[in-house]
């Protein structure tokens, strides 16, 4: 049965790929839409639990969504996407409370992630995307959203969780600062912010009680963490003497770790595509579960290229012209995915 599901994914797959089409997958079948506003038609004409595939391309975002969905793009890195494009949802989604279980994959997504304010939306997860804005979990913890996973992700605006419990913050690259957090885990994150500037002063991370293990700071100077009673367990960080807030338990950092020596090819304190983020030492930096330090440790490694779960296009090779009995030669390489 795992053989012929796949297959049948595939097939409905290279469909949509190739005609640049959304599909919609539910029980009673698959419908397709076409057009800029097709994810925003296929999200209308959704139930809760439903699939929607997007093909690479821009589409114009829903705004709100306020049911059940898993969706998969082709993936953001230009390198992992040469056959089939970028997906790009220009704008901002925000999640309602009927929203629970909401999954995102594979999405360049131009604005932000948010939730209205103490609106509890459960088991978000968003893995293998880029968020150009900030994931905002609006709220005061008096209707909390539990269970937030953000995996494999690059975040370039702020990542703010004031109305989380117990999320998970993996294996991600973030260029802004963390505010808000209460009680939850980062685990193998970079954490590319570097200093205040001459107006706002900025702390890499503002929070209580969290567990912060594994994970790389590049702030040279200034302070790292406002906060009270937070874990921090074998981080890297340049400085020789870090704040790490308000009575932290601290255990086994990495501190005095010159920036040229951490990554293979990294300069600056914003992501880029063209940067080498694996470590130049990896076997000198471990963390609390005896893998490396940083994005390529832990339980969710980085995957090259943040290629998303469903099946990959990797290459596709289409004749210029028909054969002498009309036919078109077209040979397409599709890889499946383990996770």
């Amino acid at each position: 049965m795992k053989k012929f599901t796949l297959i049948v994914s595939l097939i409905a797959f290279t469909l949509t790929v190739g005609a640049q089409k959304v599909a919609l997958h539910s029980s009673s079948g698959i419908q397709h839409f076409t057009g800029t506003g097709a994810f925003v038609d296929a999200c209308n004409a959704a139930i809760a639990g439903d699939t929607i595939y997007l093909p690479g391309g821009g589409f114009s975002t829903p705004g709100a969504i306020d049911k059940k969905l898993l969706i998969y793009g082709a993936g953001h890195y230009p390198d992992s996407t040469t056959v089939t494009g970028k997906t790009i949802i220009s704008g901002s989604i925000s999640l309602y409370e009927n929203a629970d279980g909401f999954h995102m994959e594979g999405i360049d997504l131009t604005g932000s992630l948010s939730t209205p304010a103490n609106a509890s939306v459960n088991q978000i997860v968003i893995k293998y995307c880029r968020i150009q804005g900030e994931i905002y979990i609006r709220g005061d913890q008096s209707n909390p959203t539990l269970n937030l996973m953000v995996t494999n992700c690059v975040v370039q605006g702020t990542l703010r969780l004031e109305n989380t419990q117990n999320a998970g913050i993996f294996n991600s690259i973030f260029n802004g600062e963390i505010n808000g957090s209460y009680g939850n885990l980062f685990q193998n994150n970079i954490f590319l912010l570097s200093n205040y500037s001459s107006t706002v002063y900025r702390y890499t991370l503002i929070g209580d009680n969290n567990t912060i293990e594994n994970n790389i700071f590049l702030r040279t100077s200034d302070r790292e963490i406002s906060g009270n009673s937070n874990i921090i367990r074998n981080n890297i960080t340049p400085k020789t003497d870090p704040f790490w807030g308000n009575t932290p338990t601290l255990e086994n950092n990495y501190t005095n770790v010159p920036v040229a020596s951490i990554f293979m090819d990294q300069t600056g304190n914003v992501f880029d595509y063209t940067h080498n983020y694996h470590l130049q030492a990896p076997a000198s930096y471990l963390g609390v579960d005896g893998t490396q330090v940083g994005i390529y440790g832990g339980h969710y490694p980085y995957k090259e290229g943040a290629v998303p779960s469903n099946p990959h296009f990797v290459s596709a090779t289409i004749a210029p012209q028909t054969d002498a009995d009309g036919k078109l030669n077209v040979i397409i390489q599709v890889t499946a995915q383990d996770k």
